[in-house]
């Protein structure tokens, strides 16, 4: 369910902001990107940040009801500044000091640091565990031969990947026929493309290297496992099983199993809930800035690795809490 469907109980967060002389101040909000962005503007605020900048927001959590996250900041007020200090060091989501205007690409780091106070890891499928890159390029270019189009090819491709199948087509037609063409043709296009891809959705299609050590190794540590995809949930089934990955994860979820899809939090929160797993105890593992942002959002813990589909962009840019080269590192 989308913040959106939750009516008169949105999501709340506790967030933590630091003044240049050290003070901390604690808020609550539904939106902590944009309530920091107001007190650093001196738009909206407590008159204890006014003219005590730069500030830094070095700690935000998903807490659930407002009433609850009421209950934690009146909690957390009446700590001295030693105690809500020590608080902060030991809270799984604390950040990394991220300042206001420049976040830093938090990167690297020690993975143990990364996984310390986490009980649940929430992968990214395509780009992340495994390059299907070919075998969506194959339907891709049947969905447009089927159009009477050129095929595209697997480089174009590998750049379109990331926000969903219907995404990915329209992204193919509109490379061939502008927008206006390719919103005209999208809904037969699209399922000449799940037909396609459905014959043969792993084919050529390999696991990274690291991903089945990385599994295995978190899953006999006693972690919890979630796979979180935007590819349709008919097609994850058949790839697990092929790669001989079905049985790792408690909880897949497709970019139809829920009205709404990455970057958006709502599957992430519908898995710590299902797993009964409170968000700052879990970890999102994805390869583009959708994983980070719906991870951030989610009040997870965000880690990337940079091998995967980005739309070219470099996906420290999204500025992940941490990056590893292989998810071997993980284990």
């Amino acid at each position: 369910m989308s913040e959106a469907d939750r009516g008169a109980e949105p999501l709340w967060y506790l967030y933590v902001v630091e003044t240049a002389g050290g003070a901390l101040y604690t808020g609550i909000t539904t939106d902590v990107e944009r309530r920091f962005r107001e007190h650093c503007h001196g738009k909206r605020g407590a008159r204890a940040l006014r003219g005590k900048g730069p500030l830094k927001l070095c700690h935000r959590q998903a807490v659930g009801a407002r009433g609850e996250a009421l209950r934690l900041e009146a909690w957390l007020k009446k700590q001295s500044a030693a105690q809500k200090h020590a608080w902060l060091k030991h809270s799984s989501q604390a950040l990394s000091h991220v300042a206001p205007a420049c976040p830093e690409k938090r990167q690297g780091g020690d993975v143990t640091v990364q996984l310390e106070g986490i009980r649940l890891v929430v992968f990214d499928l395509d780009g992340t565990l495994i390059d299907s890159v070919p075998d969506l390029a194959r339907a891709v270019d049947t969905a447009l031969v089927a159009q009477r189009l050129p095929p595209a090819g697997e480089a174009k491709v590998r750049d379109w990947v990331g926000n969903g199948a219907r995404k990915l087509v329209e992204r193919a037609l509109a490379d061939a026929l502008g927008a206006a063409e390719a919103a005209r043709r999208l809904d037969g296009a699209h399922r000449e493309f799940l037909t396609a891809y459905a014959q043969a959705p792993c084919v050529d299609t390999t696991l990274y290297p690291g991903a089945r050590e990385a599994l295995e190794g978190l899953k006999a540590r006693g972690m919890r496992l979630a796979l979180v995809t935007n590819k349709p949930h008919a097609f994850i089934a058949p790839i697990l099983q092929a790669l001989a990955l079905d049985g790792l994860f408690e909880v897949t979820l497709g970019g139809d199993s829920l009205p709404a899809k990455k970057p958006d939090p709502a599957p992430l929160l519908h898995v710590a809930e299902m797993l009964g797993v409170a968000p700052q105890a879990a970890l999102m593992v994805g390869d583009s800035r959708h994983d980070i942002e719906a991870g951030r959002r989610a009040g997870f813990r965000t880690l990337a690795v940079p091998y995967g589909y980005n739309h070219g962009e470099p996906v420290a840019d999204a500025g992940p809490d941490g990056l590893v080269e292989s998810l071997i590192e993980l284990v």
